[in-house]
């Protein structure tokens, strides 16, 4: 436990750091050029060379995308019933509660940690897992809200579909930065391909500053999420369903899963699943629930709960499944 928490606080104490920073207005100010840094250079970067440097996959086994898919997704619709379960107050908080409870953190800590964890090995695994996670979630909750909320307006969804949603869509999907690099990077290790020192060098520099901006864009994005708590209005409960779904009943469903199929996928697949699943929530949480939901201060709320949280229970699932 103790080795396994030396090897993931400082990617806390770098959250920790944006944190601090974020009291100043200069670096909030900055906090969007951050994120778009990172998503669209930093992080793609550092897939790139992730993927080129790992040992030789033996590909992606048939049942990784479908289980990863299925659990979170079962999980939701669980978390939105059981929300709305709770009574009145709660129920009106339902989307946002299981929105929080299943859209994990898998690209800014996911992948950096189950590398760190599991070895440069996993580098294909947390990054299929991480274009899975994000597609669901990035196309499917603007769309399901937008039907859901009556907010197709009198042109219809069709209307709706080509204005708000198909802009969202192609961006998570056909124009990811992540899938892009990804796809370049498969077509290196499995074709003849060969990409120049002074290249893949040069990639490599900027992917090595994706992990460190990437928490530090994380620690100041709980800024807002603080703000959001704080104003109150926000039922405990709900609070702490979302929370405990997202950091112990997740990973622990998906472990469950993953038993029955240990086989099939392998160790590298297996504990990349797991570690996925245990991300805290991703800061776009607050995001979509903001402008999908009308207020983000439940989603903030599971948000902060789970990251503060996940400082123990990540290293404790990682030990777990490297013991």
């Amino acid at each position: 436990m103790l080795s396994m928490l030396t090897t993931i606080a400082p990617m806390f104490i770098v959250l920790a750091v944006g944190f601090l920073a974020g009291f100043a207005a200069r670096f909030r100010q900055a906090q969007s050029g951050l994120n778009a840094f990172v998503f669209y250079f930093g992080l793609p970067s550092f897939v790139f060379s992730a993927v080129l440097a790992a040992p030789p996959a033996q590909g992606v086994p048939a049942a990784a995308i479908p289980l990863a898919a299925g659990v979170t997704l079962m999980l939701s619709v669980l978390t939105y019933a059981a929300t709305r379960a709770m009574g009145a107050r709660a129920a009106s908080g339902a989307a946002p509660t299981s929105l929080a409870a299943t859209f994990g953190n898998v690209g800014y800590f996911g992948m950096p940690i189950t590398l760190s964890t599991v070895g440069p090995e996993a580098a294909l695994a947390a990054g299929v897992l991480h274009l899975t996670h994000n597609m669901i979630y990035m196309t499917g909750y603007p769309v399901v809200r937008t039907v859901a909320t009556g907010a197709t307006g009198p042109a219809g969804f069709r209307a709706a579909w080509r204005r708000r949603l198909w802009p969202i869509v192609r961006k998570a999907v056909l124009l990811n930065p992540v899938a892009l690099s990804m796809a370049a990077a498969l077509a290196v290790v499995l074709t003849p391909l060969a990409v120049p020192e002074v290249l893949s060098e040069s990639v490599a520099m900027v992917g090595d500053t994706a992990v460190p901006v990437a928490l530090f864009a994380v620690g100041l994005a709980m800024h807002p999420a603080l703000e959001g708590v704080r104003s109150g209005g926000v039922p405990k409960r709900a609070i702490t369903l979302g929370t405990a779904v997202k950091i112990l009943v997740l990973p622990l469903a998906t472990w469950l899963a993953v038993l029955p199929l240990a086989d099939h996928l392998g160790p590298v697949w297996a504990a990349a699943l797991v570690l996925m699943a245990a991300m805290p929530s991703s800061t776009t949480v607050f995001v979509f629930s903001e402008e999908y939901d009308g207020d983000g201060r439940l989603a903030a709320a599971i948000l902060v709960a789970g990251t503060l949280a996940s400082i123990l229970t990540i290293p404790l699932a990682a030990e777990f499944l490297l013991l």
